[in-house]
């Protein structure tokens, strides 16, 4: 070989490696946080929801496909708008592709999803997946921090190596910027050759108004090309679709990329498959795509019959107008480009407490009560519009919420517990009406229903049900505001006039208290609520203006059916979250109550009602002396049913998963212990004593299965006393649920059992592990289930975090290390030192905020007197002695 040609081959080769080296290094993008990376066989069922705060959404799913459309009213998991363009052919879903051309070789293209599951290799016609015929990539990576998704495709023979970035923005504070209703697609792609390479990338979406995978039909749809300013894209409508009817809205397939945009309105309406290869050979030409403006404007053919040769008509409409966009570039060696999608949309017609297969009757029928995101826009153009304007800031946000949260040092499964069950606020399950309060099913449903159960259902249990929203630990933290509408129905729309909580909301909210019954648990758990909502928020008069119906809703507790002796017992017909009337003393009950009194007393306290104040301590000093006293057994709290009662749907001597759940929302809402403090940890040693599983393929379950095979977890309830299980059991306590555990595992870690505690947040999320289960969807009764959003309270638990607004006062655990901090308003981080002098630097990232004093819990304390304003961003360093806990010395501070 002459030294020329060597030279030549070492220079070739060394630019091979450079660029092997760059591909390598932008595998995923470094400014974007990750928290869990799912391959291979994990990738099975992964599908993040991109949406936001009640608006729906549309998942990506693991493999890089778009699935569970569930952008209009109704939830729809399993819905994926799949047509047969024409007849007869196969359907065609939606799907990006890429389109690539290195000179003198032939263009390719590749739909921009790893292979096919095996699941899907055949059915009556073959491959079941849609879109099976594509070229396709060999490997796909996905990596996640919710609400921030990264795929990497993966492909030997491919010159270009391509990443997708998909988010939804998310604010902390901010739920109105938290409830766009979009879904950005950002696909990276570099050239990882030694030669430049004509790239497209092309996006397409049927345009399937009209119809949500639960009823109607598309009808006299049409697709528009827009440009305004920087957004570029397709503008999705109907002119036959009824205004009124549920699916009728808009859609947008838009993007930002300053590449060269081609579109096509929709396809050619040719027989058998030739619709397809008509796009394709347009496509794979030169990544260009060519319009036919002509077949999106004249009904004509719309049911024309292809039977033989027939090739159809080339101006005729198809019924779902496929909405079609590509960004082309030419890309230099190791040159990277991105090419950014918007999808966008907008039906305002909610109906209330539509099930898709029918509604709540006198609780929620056909009145629309529209959709808050919708008043907000004019149309899904207008939404692409306003996105693209504010699109870095967006973007920068919430990738500085998750970053702050994913690099602290809290254990990485209570980050991604408490993370990746937010997506259930951002899901189906959750809707906010025209007026802007918002409500929620217990869970969202799907399109293929239940085989055990035999029903389907877009919505599982309606009304916001109290008992179970109860549980959750995560809007209050993060969207204030929004905790704060959902106090305000409660309160104000579904409090009746003798103090009772309809438990279940009725729809429109003018008939707010239709339900006309109560449960026990529910009503309890929203006092305490109520009172952790204003403490967070500092809000007095809104406080004030709630204040008699809280008033009354506490007071209902003896003058209704529960302590009817009005001792601080709850002892009648307590209707609660386990579907059944406990009767008699439980703990389950007295922990709600105790908290509820407590919480109480405080809130009269502060507005001076000193009557009732005293009222609501006396009875709750006598109800915990009381259950401290009788229904402790030296392991755990238990159920006295009274002498003569039924025992079917009890839970009598059986040690009860959450029986001390009212204490854990105590904690969180910072009321401190209502119960002694020792029975309290000692139950929840024995809870994980007796109610522990470790291998669920050796457990009898009666109902239904959360955990199979040699899956853990905690049960419902266990009966360790020999001859103590009753005949007829609360119909669950076989059984297990998130929900549950999350919260008896934050409230261990409350109590320093912290091993315990994170061995079932493990369990949990070993269970939801991409492969056997989505980790974005944990169930109930219903996908994405509220109550699962106990899980934030795991984060609050072990950094000890506690804040008030009405006394302006902070506190934490004294861990050493870097911790995520939010109070529903702002949010930051705190850095806390080792030694005997403790240094603390505390951040407010996204707004100012006042401090009259600053702890760290058992430790010490800071006294700011004149007040210690947090400046957004700016770090605030002090001191905290162990050796004053009322007062420590601030550093560069007067007292």
């Amino acid at each position: 070989m002459k030294r020329k040609n060597l030279k030549a081959v070492i220079h070739t080769t060394s630019l091979m490696m450079i660029f092997i080296s760059m591909s390598s290094a932008q595998k995923w993008n470094g400014g974007w946080p990750i928290l869990k990376t799912y391959e291979g066989k994990d990738l099975a069922e992964v599908a993040m929801p991109l949406g936001g705060i009640g608006t729906g959404t549309v998942s990506i799913g693991g493999k890089g496909d778009l699935r569970d459309w569930e952008i209009m009213n109704r939830g729809a998991i399993g819905y994926l708008p799949a047509f047969k363009l024409v007849a007869p052919t196969i359907a065609n879903g939606p799907f990006f592709a890429i389109y690539y051309k290195k000179a003198n070789e032939d263009a390719k293209i590749k739909v921009l999803e790893g292979p096919i599951d095996i699941k899907d290799y055949y059915g009556d016609w073959g491959a079941e997946a849609v879109n099976s015929g594509f070229p396709r990539f060999e490997k796909t990576t996905f990596a996640a921090a919710y609400p921030l998704a990264q795929i990497n495709f993966e492909h030997e023979q491919v010159p270009v190596d391509v990443r997708l970035e998909a988010f939804n923005p998310l604010i902390v504070g901010d739920e109105d910027r938290s409830g766009i209703p979009v879904a950005i697609l950002r696909y990276v792609i570099t050239n990882t050759s030694n030669q430049s390479v004509e790239t497209s990338v092309v996006g397409m979406v049927p345009n399937y108004i009209g119809t949500d995978g639960w009823s109607g039909e598309p009808k006299g749809n049409f697709n528009e090309y827009k440009e305004n300013g920087k957004v570029k894209g397709l503008y999705m409508y109907s002119n036959g679709v009824d205004p009124k009817d549920v699916n009728w809205g808009t859609m947008a397939l838009t993007t930002i990329s300053d590449g060269e945009v081609s579109y096509r309105t929709s396809w050619a309406k040719l027989g058998w498959n030739w619709t397809f290869r008509e796009f394709w050979d347009d496509f794979v030409a030169d990544g260009l795509l060519a319009d036919h403006p002509e077949r999106n404007r004249t009904e004509k053919g719309d049911s024309t019959e292809f039977i033989g040769d027939n090739l159809g008509s080339a101006t005729a409409k198809i019924k779902t107008p496929p909405a079609t966009l590509a960004v082309k570039y030419v890309l230099q060696p190791g040159e990277s480009k991105s090419v950014t999608y918007m999808l966008t949309w907008h039906f305002p017609n909610r109906r209330a407490w539509d099930h898709g297969t029918h509604h709540a009757g006198n609780y929620g029928g056909n009145d629309i009560v529209g959709n808050y995101y919708t008043t907000q826009y004019t149309d899904a153009w207008n939404v692409a519009e306003k996105t693209a304007n504010e699109f870095e800031t967006l973007e920068k946000e919430t990738v500085n919420f998750v970053s702050k949260l994913v690099k602290s040092d809290v254990p990485e499964v209570l980050k991604e517990a408490g993370l990746f069950n937010l997506n259930n606020l951002r899901s189906q399950t959750v809707f906010r009406t025209a007026d802007g309060l918002p409500f929620g099913f217990e869970g969202t449903g799907s399109i293929k229903g239940t085989r055990i159960g035999a029903e389907k259902s877009s919505g599982w249990g309606f009304g916001t049900c109290f008992h179970v929203w109860n549980y959750e630990s995560t809007i209050p933290f993060l969207f204030g505001n929004l905790s704060a509408k959902f106090r305000e129905v409660e309160f104000m729309h579904a409090t009746n006039e003798d103090g009772a909580q309809s438990h279940r909301v009725a729809l429109p909210i003018e008939k707010g208290t239709n339900f006309k019954h109560w449960a026990a648990d529910g009503q309890m758990g929203t006092l305490v609520k109520v009172y952790r909502d204003w403490q967070l928020s500092g809000d007095d008069a809104k406080l004030k203006e709630m204040w008699p119906n809280i008033k009354k809703a506490m007071s209902f507790a003896w003058t209704g059916i529960w302590d009817k002796n009005k001792d601080g017992v709850m002892e009648g017909s307590q209707h609660n979250t386990m579907d059944i009337n406990y009767v008699g003393p439980n703990p389950q009950m007295a922990a709600w109550y105790l908290g509820a009194l407590k919480a109480t007393e405080n809130m009269a306290s502060y507005l001076g009602d000193k009557v009732f104040a005293k009222e609501c301590r006396e009875l709750y000093e006598n109800g915990r002396q009381w259950i401290d006293a009788n229904i402790f057994n030296g392991e755990y709290y238990e159920h006295h049913i009274p002498e003569g009662a039924s025992k079917v749907a009890q839970l009598g001597k059986g040690c009860l998963i959450d029986q001390l759940v009212g204490q854990y929302l105590s904690h969180t809402a910072g009321l401190g212990y209502v119960l002694d403090k020792d029975n309290v940890q000692t139950t929840l040693k024995s809870i994980m004593k007796y109610n522990y599983v470790d291998d669920f393929n050796e457990h009898f379950n009666t109902f239904r299965s959360f955990a199979l095979g040699d899956e853990a977890g905690l049960v419902m309830a266990s009966y360790p006393k020999k001859g103590t299980l009753l005949d007829f059991p609360f119909p669950y306590y076989t059984e297990l649920m998130t929900g549950f555990e999350y919260s008896t595992a934050a409230h261990m870690i409350y109590e320093g059992q912290v091993e315990n505690g994170l061995r079932i947040f493990r369990d949990i999320r070993d269970r939801y592990d991409g492969y056997k289960r989505n980790p974005f969807n944990e169930g109930e009764y219903g996908h994405r289930y509220a109550r699962a959003m106990a899980a934030w309270a795991g984060i609050l638990a072990y950094t000890g975090f506690q804040y008030s607004a009405v006394e302006k006062t902070m506190s934490f655990n004294d861990r050493e290390g870097t911790f995520f901090w939010s109070n529903g308003y702002q949010y930051g981080s705190i850095q806390i030192g080792g030694g005997s002098n403790k240094k603390v630097v505390l951040t407010s990232e996204n707004g100012d905020l006042t401090l009259n004093s600053f702890g760290l819990n058992g430790y010490g304390k800071v006294k700011f007197r004149k007040g210690k304003v947090l400046k957004k961003g700016e770090p605030n360093e002090f001191v905290i002695s162990g050796n004053d806990p009322e007062v420590g010395l601030p550093k560069n501070a007067t007292l």
